[in-house]
């Protein structure tokens, strides 16, 4: 198993197998965040598109502009996106993002990672190689 690890202030990152884990560390994500969040995602990346899975259940507030950015150019280097949701509050919240905001690329909530895996594994195609960018 290859895993490589990357945080910031804002998120953290694990690239496992060819899959992007993604965990917010912080519980509002403003258009700042929203910004250091893709900035250094797409740091991470370098330009190649990962199937990814995202853990938000720190998170308890998105705003307007922070969910506009992200439903622009901001998933550019996403082949599909699972995001994990414990909180049926949050999964209401999602759902009304999705309704009003639809992402150019397969997205869908998931209750864990289990199913999150099996769904995104789907999407998974071979990287020439891990990126060793910023590692910790």
């Amino acid at each position: 198993m290859n895993t490589l690890k990357y945080q910031n202030d804002v998120v953290e990152f694990d690239i496992v197998d060819g899959i992007l884990f993604g965990r917010y560390k912080v519980s509002r994500i403003d258009l700042d965040a929203a910004q250091k969040a893709t900035t250094f995602r797409k740091e991470i990346t370098q330009g190649m598109k990962y199937p990814s899975i995202a853990y938000i259940s720190t998170v308890k507030e998105v705003t307007k502009e922070s969910r506009e950015y992200f439903s622009s150019d901001a998933g550019d280097d996403l082949l599909a996106l699972a995001v994990i949701v414990n909180n049926p509050v949050t999964r209401i919240m999602g759902n009304f993002f999705l309704k009003f905001h639809q992402p150019k690329y397969p997205f869908r909530f998931f209750k864990d990672t289990g199913h999150a895996k099996k769904w995104i594994t789907e999407y998974k195609v071979t990287q020439p190689q891990y990126n060793e960018l910023k590692q910790v």
